[in-house]
C-alpha cells in the first residue's frame, strides 16, 4: 500500500522522479533532449508517494491566482500505473490545494494520454476551454474541479 505525503522541492527521491517524467516526456513528445520544465511557483507545494522507502510518484500543486491552483506534474512510475497511486496524488493534491485557500484545482494534460484522461474525469474534473499558456495548442486538453 502507498502513502503519499508531502515533501520539500528540492527532496532527492522527488527530483529523481521529476528527472524520469521529463525523460518520458522528452520521447512521448518528440522534444529537444535538453528541454527542461518550467520553474514553478516557490510557493508550489510537492505531494511523493512511496511504497515503503521507494518513490514511486509525485505532483506539485501551484497556486495560480486567489482560490485556484493548478495540479502539475503528476507522474507515476511505470510499474505502479494502473494501481490506486495516480488517484491517491490527484486526492492528496486537492486536500492540499484545500488547505492552501483554493477553491478551484485545475489541470492540463495531453490528448494522447487517455489513462490520465480517464483518471481526472473519474476523479471530477470536467473539461475547460484551454488556458493559458495552453490555449493555442491542439494537442492540449485543460480540465477543473470545484473543491468543496
Amino acid at each position: 500500500m502507498a502513502t503519499v505525503a508531502e515533501c520539500p522541492a528540492d527532496d532527492g527521491l522527488l527530483l529523481a522522479l521529476m528527472t524520469a517524467m521529463t525523460a518520458e516526456l522528452i520521447v512521448v513528445h518528440d522534444l529537444p533532449p535538453d528541454v527542461r520544465p518550467h520553474p514553478l511557483d516557490p510557493a508550489s507545494r510537492y505531494l511523493l508517494a512511496h511504497d515503503g522507502p521507494r518513490a514511486i510518484g509525485c505532483c506539485a500543486v501551484e497556486p495560480i491566482e486567489p482560490g485556484v491552483s493548478e495540479l502539475k506534474r503528476l507522474f507515476v512510475a511505470p510499474d505502479a500505473r494502473g494501481t490506486d497511486v495516480p488517484g491517491a496524488l490527484v486526492a492528496e493534491s486537492e486536500r492540499l490545494a484545500r488547505g492552501q485557500g483554493a477553491r478551484r484545482l485545475r489541470l492540463e494534460t495531453a490528448r494522447h494520454q487517455p489513462a490520465a484522461i480517464r483518471l481526472y474525469e473519474r476523479a471530477g474534473y470536467r473539461r475547460v476551454p484551454n488556458f493559458p499558456p495552453h490555449e493555442s495548442d491542439p494537442e492540449s486538453i485543460c480540465y477543473e474541479k470545484a473543491l468543496g
